[in-house]
């Protein structure tokens, strides 16, 4: 720039002020060029009242009209001016410039060194040719600036320039660029760039990349809490995570770090939504896609899965990693989600799992109303297991009737599960009531009685029949227990007083208390079940099914820890659902009122009814069928002191600790060949020598082996005569020692397989 216009006007005897307009890259050399000779400078910032004050324009002309006695020099130069004017707006701009035109200085004299106004001083020299003519007004060669601001409330604490008055001492010095400061001044009519940081979560994103976290994720009292602990931490986000240890969160931990203290939990959703990325593809990053704030997340993550439809894809995915997330969620929390799953019946059973008892029973409900769904051993394993056949065996048993009794509790439990009878159900209840084979089964008391040692214990489970059987088979090799199973009979009537006597014939220090529980949830005055016609399902179910695998990982706790060599299961009597659902009332009323809802009652003579069996040494008339008694009390649960075969027919089951050394697998397995004719055979190979007799169960079938050394085995199966893939349990004596699947091909496939081999 020409100095000689500023050489002339210090040379002169003009007392008004002098306008020199400058952009960014000359203000620095002005300033030094200036400051080179004899001069005084006078800040605008320096007639700020206080740090966030914006100058005082009343004290600014004073020290402009006081500059010839109160400065060093009479050569003033004043700065600040233009920029300041800049964030005050056009208006205000022009109506300061166009004072000063004509303002009397005495008898100093005052260089404006003016930048960001040089619009503004352009059109006041076009409007007042006076300003031109009398040369005090000259431009530089670059009137551009890149002068901005980033603004924010003090409180957020997010820069270290605070307040108004140093935000001019750094321009004053000649600073371009973007200027980052706190003020609470707004600054609205600003002719420069000013960007506003108006609350916590602008603070943060100032610091941090928080595009993929929008401001809705939070309210104002969270943002401020975590911009305060950014701020200490020196915005390194992740060690605040690490402070609350969510860098270890595993999925099972979901609800403890969701549902705590609430600045916490809200912390690990902003936790998760930093590290969105890694759950691409997973139910977790689509349930974060489709939630805005925790309230959001909380709610989606337990319900999105409604809207995906069970054929999708991703569904298989998601429920697992769902049921997973979601493990130890309380059951009022997942009430809701059950009631909102609602909402399209076809679809809501595949959403439901078997964390919490109220959905088991939501499975329960839904299987009463529309059957058994092709997923039951996905959403309710325990159920599927309980659903299983049993097959039942043992050298009390010739083969038809243990395929009767294998029939009938196959088809009892369907129907249980149902909430329904069938006709020809009845009609076998009838048929089997008149027949009674349950009399060719030993009493309980005397198979308790041979099972007798001094490393045994007794444990009574009352009200346990042998319904539950293929469960607690299953529960036995989860837990790696070794089983026996014998099937007897309880004393008629089926009432507790009239069979507990091989409990108490047991020594007192080898019985467990008895467990009442299971007994207790039939009766709706214990257990707490009261159905309706609103609520006539058989929910307790899963309950009943929740008491015995209790009491098996009891058992096995109990062997684990070496108290006893074996553990004897057995029950007073069993019960039945369907004799409840019948709800047949019988013509006698009696002067001894109906017991256990009427299924037995005290002898009276001349009972003529065909299902009713007279019990006259022991003082009662007991029924057979699914009837009761005139004025006894219905029950609405599950009933017993009848003689159907799931009041009567009681397990016996002795549990030890399983050899887990002892592998069983077949030999050349995808060799086997189903023929028509003669069925199949296999070779079983036992990787160490065994004492007992082998056999292998299928059906209701137990198949004799043929030794062929110390390790393997042949057992043949005339039964399996197609090709198909074929469960079968392999027994060392009477203890189960493993579970097996037989895949056998068809004999006209293996036919072609060695045709094909030939070439």
């Amino acid at each position: 720039m020409n100095m000689n216009a500023i050489n002339d006007y210090f040379a002169s005897k003009l007392h008004k002020p002098f306008f020199m307009v400058v952009g960014d890259k000359e203000y620095g050399e002005i300033i030094n060029c200036l400051k080179s000779r004899a001069i005084s400078i006078i800040c605008v910032s320096d007639c700020c009242r206080s740090e966030d004050k914006v100058p005082d324009m009343d004290v600014l002309r004073q020290k402009l009209e006081t500059a010839d006695v109160s400065c060093d020099y009479n050569d003033v130069v004043l700065l600040g001016l233009g920029e300041y004017l800049a964030l005050s707006g056009e208006t205000r701009t022009k109506d300061i410039l166009s004072e000063l035109v004509n303002y009397n200085l005495g008898s100093a004299q005052v260089v404006l060194l003016l930048r960001c106004v040089s619009t503004q001083v352009k059109e006041l020299v076009k409007s007042d040719k006076r300003l031109l003519e009398s040369g005090r007004v000259v431009f530089g060669d670059d009137l551009g600036t890149a002068v901005s601001f980033k603004f924010s409330a003090p409180g957020l604490g997010i820069y270290e320039l605070n307040g108004i008055k140093n935000v001019l001492k750094t321009l004053e010095t000649g600073v371009s660029g973007a200027i980052f400061a706190s003020t609470v001044i707004e600054f609205k009519d600003s002719i420069l760039p000013v960007q506003r940081v108006r609350d916590s979560y602008e603070a943060i994103s100032r610091k941090l990349n928080m595009c993929a976290i929008p401001k809705e994720c939070g309210i104002e009292e969270m943002w401020r809490k975590l911009l305060s602990e950014l701020r200490d931490k020196e915005f390194r986000i992740n060690e605040i995570f690490s402070d609350y240890g969510f860098l270890e969160y595993q999925d099972a931990e979901l609800y403890e770090f969701l549902y705590e203290e609430e600045y916490r939990s809200w912390l690990f959703y902003i936790y998760l939504r930093v590290n969105e990325k890694l759950y691409d593809g997973k139910y977790l990053g689509y349930v974060l896609g489709k939630s805005i704030g925790i309230e959001s997340f909380k709610y989606n993550v337990k319900n999105a899965i409604i809207d995906i439809p069970h054929e999708a894809p991703t569904f298989p995915t998601f429920y697992k990693e769902r049921k997973k997330l979601l493990s130890n969620y309380p059951e009022p929390e997942m009430a809701s989600f059950v009631s909102k799953n609602r909402v399209n019946e076809k679809e809501s059973v595949y959403k439901l799992t078997d964390n919490t008892l109220v959905e088991r029973q939501e499975i329960i409900i839904w299987i009463a109303c529309h059957g058994i769904p092709d997923n039951l051993a996905v959403i309710y394993p325990d159920l599927a297991l309980y659903m299983k056949k049993y097959s039942f065996s043992g050298k009390n048993l010739d083969p038809d009737f243990a395929a009767r009794l294998t029939t009938y509790f196959e088809r009892y439990k369907e129907l249980k599960l149902r909430n329904l009878i069938t006709e020809d159900f009845l009609n076998e209840v009838d048929k089997l009531a008149r027949e009674r084979i349950y009399n060719r089964l030993p009493s309980r008391d005397e198979l308790v009685k041979k099972t007798y040692s001094k490393s045994t214990q007794l444990f009574w489970i009352d009200a346990l029949g042998v319904e539950y059987l293929s469960y607690i088979i299953e529960l036995a090799k989860r837990y790696g227990l070794k089983i026996q199973v014998e099937i007897g009979r309880a004393l008629l009537p089926t009432i507790t007083c009239e069979n507990s006597d091989f409990f108490r014939n047991w020594p007192e220090d080898l019985r467990h208390s008895k467990e009442e529980e299971l007994d207790d949830i039939k009766h709706n005055d214990k257990g707490g079940y009261y159905y309706s016609s609103k609520n006539p399902y058989p929910i307790h179910l899963a309950k009943e099914l929740e008491i015995i695998e209790r009491a098996m990982n009891d058992i096995a706790t109990n062997l684990g820890l070496g108290k006893y060599e074996r553990v004897v299961i057995t029950s007073d009597h069993g019960s039945s659902r369907l004799a409840v659902l019948r709800n047949k009332e019988e013509k006698y009323e009696t002067d001894t009122k109906g017991e256990h809802s009427g299924r037995c009652c005290k002898f009276f003579p001349d009972c003529d009814l065909p299902f009713a069996i007279s019990e006259e040494e022991r003082g009662y008339i007991v029924l057979a069928d699914y009837g009761r008694f005139k004025g006894s009390r219905a029950a609405n649960v599950e009933v017993h002191g009848g003689a159907s075969l799931e009041e009567v027919v009681v397990p016996l089951i002795t549990l030890s600790l399983n050899d887990s050394s002892i592998e069983i697998s077949i030999v050349d397995g995808e060799k086997i060949k189903a023929d028509p004719k003669i069925g199949i055979k296999i070779l079983l190979f036992v990787n160490k020598e065994v004492q007992d007799i082998l056999t292998l169960s299928y059906g209701s079938m137990r198949y004799p082996s043929e030794k062929v050394d110390d390790n393997h085995y042949v057992v043949k199966i005339p039964d399996i005569r197609r090709a198909g893939t074929y469960p079968a349990d392999v027994y060392f004596g009477e203890d189960l020692a493993a579970h097996i699947e037989i895949k056998a091909m068809g004999k006209s496939a293996s036919m072609n397989d060695e045709f094909d081999a030939l070439f």
